[in-house]
């Protein structure tokens, strides 16, 4: 980079601030954002880093390092500034990014490149008109898949809880990334966008995901050519270009996307060391922050590290004469990488929110007693997410791979009878998968592991096949046979699933070649493409591009053409997929103040509310209004059935949302009047409005001053106290508010923070009192927690719950002093959980929290 381009940078810089900084669109502003903030000093950092050294990056290295720098750039700098005392804002954040791309072009001014040596590698060979005519039909599709409807659906539940997390750094709660059960990336990319621009909308806080799936793709591309050809890279890329997980990580706040496109280039990286050992030092160094920002994204980043580590250790044998600056080299650059996570993971690990953390890890995803098998359950999710037949072609190309293997490193009488056998065990466990249940415990992950050991170390096979069998074999283990729940996280073994399967194909078309000759192969080649294209493309358009919504009315307008092995589609981790439920018009009416009150929802989850509403009480025992919605997720008859139980106490039908002319909400009324069925009553005649004119008002107005509550994040206690419930539950605290004097009939707002101590099985029951006497009560409240929302048996232990209350003063309550108790028990029996003391001694049934006055002083 001469100085020329140098200036080239300060003017895409100047522009992208001038667009930020005046009022242009939305969308606008949020591309000028990700400009400033990441892709040119990521684009700077990568320069510095290997564009100038001896052996320096192609265009399309240059181009994908430089997009996975910026996001880890984004990170790193949100993340430090998100622990300055009192939130990040605009102008010191702006400064912050700027300070940093202004230091970088500095060092490129003063410092001189290393001479360029030889390419790593040789330019992508095949003819390029089909090369280019392959990548350009790549990109369109990715394209067209990942950002089409971006803005469309509302957020779904982990993308509204991101989104407020949000918020909450800029509001400056120093600890709330140390609430989340995972990396801080899917925060802190939405921050970067909420604090320079001031608002968040779907499209935006979307975008950078969308763009680094994107990249990911072509990262693939890029690497099935490196390792195997540009044609097993292509038909990689294309492959996952289809696939329903990742088109729906495109389409939402989550952390996925950047792991896939670190985890793919980090393995590149890797490569690009065995295959040519120059600039050593600072290619490991950058493969330690792409990996880095990866970890700092989900845990399950770290897998990258597998087929990372297989090539470094290839790399010190291939070339021991360089053993010490090799490992000088790695040294320096694990030191880099555990600096970076140590940022965040090491206050993480050390918080009381932890515990909370681990036990959600290790008992409800992972579990306690492996092995399993998922096999039927992800085949199941994977066919709705894509064709039945995408899949079964998966499978098929894996078979065949797995037999070139065996073919390759057995003579022929050893190469037919495990061929047989291997071609048994996957026909037989494709359509009888629980065929090894042995006493109850299933055991097919035994002879997966003996197949796949077979092929990993089968002697006579390239590094590069062995090293993608490696990542697929192991990754796939562990998610499939040693995780309780893995659900879309399968995924991880998606990227060298792929290239497995393309490179058999590419291998497959080679051999057509051979004995049909190129130019009968290459248009034979061309229009299977285009017909698995067109196929797999109108599945993508129906299930995640259009607003038809197919999964709310499967059995209506699903597409036809595409079998499947069920009748009804799996209902759980249903994520990116368009649901518009017309949230925003109720935070409209909310902000206009046509709605006020407290609200009740059938949305199962509290983060989608409390972000459209803007941080309004979602109380169940007090609720005004009921939201009514239809969901992606699990609903059953008994979830119906206890709807139209609470609906049945007072409320009626008031209004209805429209999205597109659809009825997408009903909006109840407590009126105290009685219906027997009220998601009977019609809906003609209903105040009727429409999702479309609220939209953009809303997006005007979602600032981040919105109120924040439980869960996300730990409100202040304003007064602690510690009071232990039997070992199970520890009081921490209460915040209390009421007019001064307080009289007849007003309201005590109690609010009481519980931790559990342990995993919870029952369901307590919170009392609070204030009395006289034998008894005579003056004050009272019962409910279960979190306004009936959060049982005790679903709290984590480490959780900090906030549990508010309304407690009414009575009518007939005399004037006076009078304490104000606490505490719980079981409603079937009414047994109360004891107070203990330090030493496990029962002191009570019952916390005094303070002593509330009636009337004047």
């Amino acid at each position: 980079m001469n100085n020329r381009w140098l200036g080239i940078a300060l003017l895409v810089s100047a522009l992208a601030h001038v667009v930020l900084l005046t009022p242009t669109p939305m969308l606008a502003q949020a591309l000028a954002v990700l400009v400033i903030a990441g892709f040119l000093p990521g684009a700077l950092l990568i320069e510095a880093l290997v564009g100038r050294s001896a052996s320096r990056p192609d265009l399309w290295e240059r181009l994908l390092y430089s997009i996975a720098a910026a996001f880890g750039v984004m990170v790193i700098v949100m993340l430090l500034l998100s622990y300055l005392p009192g939130g990040p804002t605009q102008l010191p954040t702006l400064l912050a990014f700027d300070a940093l791309t202004l230091a970088l072009l500095l060092w490129l001014w003063l410092r001189k490149p290393h001479p360029p040596g030889a390419p790593a590698w040789p330019a992508l060979g095949g003819d390029r008109r089909w090369l280019w005519t392959g990548l350009a039909v790549l990109l369109t599709v990715g394209a067209v898949t990942r950002f089409v409807g971006l803005g469309y659906a509302d957020f779904q539940g982990d993308e509204a809880r991101a989104a407020l997390r949000a918020a909450a750094v800029l509001q400056g709660y120093e600890d709330v990334l140390m609430l989340h059960k995972k990396g801080p990336t899917e925060i802190l990319l939405p921050t970067v966008l909420y604090t320079l621009t001031g608002h968040l909308t779907e499209q935006t806080a979307r975008l950078p995901f969308a763009i680094a799936n994107l990249a990911g793709l072509l990262a693939v591309f890029l690497l099935g050519a490196r390792l195997y050809r540009p044609l097993a890279g292509w038909i990689a890329a294309m492959f996952l270009a289809f696939d329903g997980y990742f088109i729906g990580f495109a389409h939402i706040v989550q952390y996925q996307s950047i792991v896939f496109l670190t985890s793919v280039l980090t393995v590149l990286i890797l490569y690009r060391i065995y295959v040519k050992p120059m600039a050593t030092a600072r290619y490991l160094i950058l493969a330690a922050l792409l990996l880095s920002t990866a970890i700092l994204s989900h845990y399950e980043g770290v897998l990258a590290a597998l087929p990372a580590a297989a090539l470094l250790a290839a790399t010190f044998l291939r070339h021991r004469a360089q053993w010490r600056q090799l490992l000088g080299a790695a040294a320096f650059a694990a030191g880099v990488g555990a600096v970076l996570l140590g940022i965040f993971y090491i206050p993480y690990i050390f918080h009381d929110r932890f515990a909370a953390t681990y036990t959600y890890l290790t008992v409800r995803r992972i579990g306690g007693s492996p092995p399993y098998n998922n096999l039927n359950d992800v085949f199941l999710r994977t066919t709705l997410y894509s064709t039945t037949l995408q899949v079964l072609l998966w499978i098929a190309l894996t078979l065949l791979a797995a037999l070139r293997v065996v073919r390759q490193n057995f003579n022929r009488s050893w190469s037919l009878a495990l061929s047989a056998l291997i071609t048994l065990f996957f026909g037989v466990t494709l359509f009888w998968p629980e065929w090894l249940t042995i006493g109850g415990k299933d055991w097919i992950v035994l002879p997966f592991t003996l197949v796949f050991g077979l092929i990993v170390l089968s002697p006579r096979q390239r590094l590069e096949n062995r090293t993608i069998w490696l990542w697929f074999s192991v990754v796939m283990i562990l998610a499939l046979f040693l995780t309780e729940k893995p659900r879309t996280h399968v995924y991880t073994f998606f990227m060298p699933w792929a290239l497995i399967a393309g490179d058999e194909l590419s291998l497959l078309w080679a051999a057509l070649q051979e004995r049909i000759g190129a130019p009968k192969a290459t248009w034979m080649g061309a229009g299977v493409a285009a017909a698995l294209s067109v196929y797999f493309g109108l599945y993508a358009y129906h299930f995640f591009l259009s607003q038809e919504e197919v999964l709310l009315n499967y059995f209506e307008k699903r597409p036809p053409g595409y079998w499947t092995v069920y009748e009804e589609p799996d209902n759980k981790a249903r994520f990116g997929y368009p649901l518009n439920n017309g949230w925003k018009t109720v935070g409209e009416l909310y902000r206009q103040g046509v709605l006020s009150g407290p609200y009740e929802t059938n949305e199962k989850e509290a983060w989608v509310p409390a972000w459209y509403t803007r941080g309004e009480e979602r109380c169940r025992r007090d609720a005004i209004w009921f939201f009514e919605i239809r969901n992606l997720e699990p609903w059953t008859n008994e979830d119906m059935l206890a709807m139209e139980h609470y609906l049945r106490q007072g409320f009626e039908k008031w209004g209805r949302v429209q999205v597109n002319g659809r009825d997408k909400m009903i909006i109840y009324k407590r009126t105290g009047a009685r219906h027997e069925f009220p998601t009977q009553l019609p809906n003609e005649g209903l105040i009727t409005y429409r999702n479309e004119e609220f939209a953009d008002a809303f997006d005007r107005h979602a600032l981040a001053d919105l109120p924040l509550t439980y869960p996300s994040v730990d409100p202040p206690i304003a007064f602690p106290l510690y009071a232990n419930l039997g070992n199970l539950i520890a009081l921490e605290g209460y915040d209390i508010r009421y007019e001064k004097p307080l009289r007849q009939g007003d309201n005590i707002y109690l609010t009481l923070f519980w931790r559990a101590l342990q995993p919870i099985d029952k369901s307590y029951k919170v009392f609070n009192q204030a009395y006289f006497g034998d008894g005579q009560i003056v004050a009272q409240r019962d409910g279960y927690p979190v306004c009936e929302g959060r049982d005790t048996w679903r709290w984590d232990p480490g959780e900090l719950v906030a549990d508010p209350y309304i407690i009414p003063v009575k009518e007939d309550a005399p004037d006076g002093l009078y304490p104000l108790y606490t505490g719980m028990y079981l409603e079937e029996t009414f047994e109360r959980l004891p107070i203990v003391d330090e030493e496990g001694n029962e002191i009570g049934t019952q916390v005094h929290l303070t002593d509330i006055r009636i009337g004047e002083e």
